[in-house]
């Protein structure tokens, strides 16, 4: 019996081995100076078609972005940016990504393959964007979404969650909470976080709710975190 026993466990662990497949993300495109780190190894110089598994770190210089392609996204890492790839597996025909944002900002496009779903999550030091079938660009506290619909609500429960549009920003404010979603004209800066912002805090009719526009992440916040969570337009 105890063999028989045995024998189930070891075919159980096997299935579940199976069911949960690690996956990784490949460095499709490089511009500048771009760095990695594999788990256990040093940092030396990214190049393209690198395999990066779980625990790999990355890292751009000065003008210098990466391309990240994952089984169910494509990652674009802007400049200045330190990013850790913290999980990558496939289970069950959902494919599971969760990275940390150490510093700068990422643009994602998560489009998970017909039939199988997408798990996709940015977390930074205050705020986690939970992604699937949508696009954003993302620096831990200011939301500018590309299509779909982003639920953008405050960690400390302050104010009143916020559903973001395609074509809209919105931002945590100096108080914790998400101010109202402002519709924005379309943008090919390199930086249109904040060039988004920038042009709403210099908007004459704006000007009276400036203290509510939340400051570049750059500068410090008070205790407390931001939950997005992602729909789809019809």
């Amino acid at each position: 019996m105890k063999k028989f026993l045995g024998i189930f466990i070891l075919c159980i662990a096997s299935i579940s081995a199976l069911a949960a497949a690690s996956l990784t993300a490949t460095v499709t495109e490089i511009a500048g100076k771009v760095e990695c780190k594999l788990p256990g190894k040093e940092w030396r110089s990214a190049k393209t078609g690198d395999v990066l598994p779980a625990g790999s770190l990355i890292a751009t210089g000065f003008k210098s972005t990466a391309i990240l392609k994952t089984e169910s996204a494509v990652l674009t890492v802007k400049p200045v940016t330190r990013l850790s790839l913290e999980e990558l597996v496939k289970s069950e025909g959902t494919t599971k990504t969760q990275m940390f944002l150490m510093a700068g900002r990422v643009k994602a496009e998560v489009t998970p393959k017909e039939g199988e779903k997408a798990e996709f999550k940015v977390k930074s030091p205050t705020a986690t964007a939970s992604v699937r079938g949508t696009g954003f660009e993302f620096d831990g506290h200011n939301l500018l979404v590309d299509h779909g619909a982003v639920q953008f609500e405050s960690g400390t429960g302050a104010g009143i969650p916020q559903m973001v549009a395609s074509g809209e920003f919105s931002t945590l404010n100096q108080t914790g909470t998400v101010t109202a979603p402002t519709a924005v004209a379309a943008d090919t800066s390199d930086n249109r976080l904040q060039a988004v912002y920038a042009h709403i805090a210099s908007d004459t009719e704006a000007s009276k709710n400036r203290q509510d526009i939340a400051k570049p992440i750059r500068e410090e916040y008070g205790p407390g975190s931001t939950t997005i969570s992602v729909g789809w337009d019809d």
